[in-house]
């Protein structure tokens, strides 16, 4: 026969799996949550750097007459140092420029009639 004796300590195994259930549902609602704001800031960092590349095509074409090709040409006379992802300028699309990082690919289009962002991951409109 067994002896309970009044001074054991312990968690029973319903507590355990409890507590184990509680940390599940809070990774759950917690890990999309932090890619979500992983992938805002990358946006952010592209637009910004975007728009400073907009700036820096814009003093090149008053300078040359012509879009330059791509954003190396503007370093570093017109944008200070190198952008950190890779941005081809369209001038037939107007203000299209395609980025590239190391995770994924956008496209950002300046449209000088609107103002604001708008879109998402993978493909965007900035619009100054």
């Amino acid at each position: 026969m067994k002896m309970i004796h009044r001074g054991q300590k312990g968690f029973t195994l319903i507590e355990l799996l409890i507590v184990v259930a509680i940390l599940g549902i809070i990774a759950a609602v917690v890990i999309p949550n932090i890619a979500g704001f992983m992938i805002t800031g990358q946006l952010s960092a592209a637009n910004t750097e975007a728009e400073q590349v907009k700036t820096g095509a814009l003093g090149y074409f008053g300078e040359y007459g012509y879009w330059p090709a791509d954003s190396s040409v503007l370093v570093p006379n017109y944008v200070t140092g190198a952008p950190k992802a890779t941005y081809t300028l369209d001038a037939d699309a107007g203000w299209l420029m395609g980025v590239t990082n190391s995770t994924w690919t956008a496209d950002i289009t300046f449209d000088p009639g609107v103002a604001g962002v708008t879109g998402s991951h993978g493909k965007w409109i900035r619009t100054p």
